[in-house]
């Protein structure tokens, strides 16, 4: 009788191994593509607005927008982007998480180079009819990649992700109105456009 209850014991633990076995084996088997299997449990992990790279191309409003540059800025910690998107002759910079406190912060600007700032930012800017306010300001360190239009001066002869300082002011207005004074060594630069909704946004990864 006991080696009886031997056998069966060992017969039990042989498919307790086999079949733990088969399914680790399961998790590791990769697709055509070389990705891992999903299997019960797993997420697949997409590239969103908040990853851009240069070549991507961005949907919006029935515009295909490739990214031709980007400025991947980092404040103590706190990471935002700005991205400038060209479809023909349009051209915009989509700045994405400039707010510490809204995740969801987006706006589409374009730069404006007939109001003029030539020394530090008056607390409050007037734009034709709209009053801008000042809200938020500080410094930040940033990475510059591809394509960054009237900033170009500051990569020539540098490798790509060159690194600078920029000083910054963010101002609001009624609405969805709302302006960015940047300070790039001497120059300034003013963006001006309004905020745009995440979702409405889709990315078509270029890598």
């Amino acid at each position: 009788m006991i080696w009886i209850l031997l056998v069966l014991i060992t017969v039990a633990g042989s498919v307790a191994a086999i079949s733990i076995a088969a399914r680790d084996k399961k998790k590791e088997l990769p697709t055509s593509g070389g990705q891992k299997l999903l299997t019960k449990g797993d997420t697949l992990l997409e590239r969103t607005i908040r990853d851009l790279r240069v070549d991507d191309v961005l949907q919006m409003d029935g515009k295909d927008f490739l990214v031709e540059g980007l400025i991947a800025y980092d404040e103590d910690g706190h990471r935002w982007s700005g991205a400038r998107i060209v479809d023909g002759k349009d051209i915009s910079w989509l700045v994405i998480g400039l707010e510490r406190a809204s995740s969801s912060s987006v706006r589409l600007l374009q730069q404006d180079t007939e109001t003029v700032v030539t020394g530090y930012p008056s607390e409050a800017i007037v734009v034709g009819e709209v009053r801008y306010t000042m809200d938020k300001r500080g410094t930040a360190t940033c990475s510059l990649f591809g394509d960054v239009g009237s900033l170009a001066a500051l990569k020539a002869g540098r490798p790509e992700g060159h690194v600078e300082r920029c000083r910054w002011w963010l101002y609001n207005a009624p609405g969805d109105d709302t302006l960015v004074v940047e300070q790039w060594g001497a120059d300034y630069r003013v963006l001006r456009g309004k905020k745009a909704v995440e979702g409405t946004i889709e990315l078509i990864p270029g890598s």
